[in-house]
């Protein structure tokens, strides 16, 4: 039963459709000459989440080293 509720849930967002006289126009909008612009900015907000997350993380480690108490030099 939760199969088939998973499977009903994640339908629906298959894939994107689009009629045969806008599909072309779509796929060129996509895949134009900005499509590394554009993935970089679909990205970033990623990469931030992804090392905020990480920084907070392991923010004990960054700073403990840190408090250590340097060892003099002979």
């Amino acid at each position: 039963m939760k199969a088939l509720c998973l499977l009903l849930l994640l339908l629906p967002g298959s894939a994107a459709l689009a009629c045969t006289v806008c599909r072309p126009r779509v796929e060129a909008g996509i895949h134009n000459a900005d499509y590394a612009a554009n993935l970089a900015l679909l990205l970033l907000p990623v990469g931030l989440l992804l090392g905020l997350g990480l920084g907070l993380f392991y923010w004990d480690k960054l700073t403990s080293s840190s408090r250590l108490p340097h060892a003099p030099h002979p």
